[in-house]
């Protein structure tokens, strides 16, 4: 009797084990707003660099492996960088906003 239930706590652990699905990816989609202090190019790429920089460092505390940029925005006084990060590792699921590069 003991050999049977302990083949079958397996055979069931084996059965949940396959029907999780790994391939279910946290997504998340950042917004990041840098303050210009001039509307100059090296202000605009400066800002841009200190975006992307944040988003990055906020996706690796999340515990996310990738992340690409979405939208680029620069406005009066603002850069907007918009990224989504993921710990997917499968390109074929895109967004639905997803935009040919």
């Amino acid at each position: 009797m003991r050999r049977t239930l302990t083949g079958l706590v397996a055979i069931l652990t084996m059965a949940t084990a396959v029907a999780v699905s790994p391939a279910s990816a946290r997504v998340v989609r950042m917004q990041t707003v840098v303050t210009l202090t001039e509307r100059t190019d090296p202000a605009v790429k400066q800002a841009l660099r200190e975006a992307l920089d944040t988003s990055v460092r906020g996706a690796v505390a999340m515990g996310f492996s990738r992340i690409r940029v979405d939208a680029i925005q620069v406005l009066q006084d603002t850069v907007v960088l918009a990224t989504v990060a993921t710990d997917g590792d499968d390109d074929d699921e895109a967004p639905d906003n997803a935009r040919d590069q």
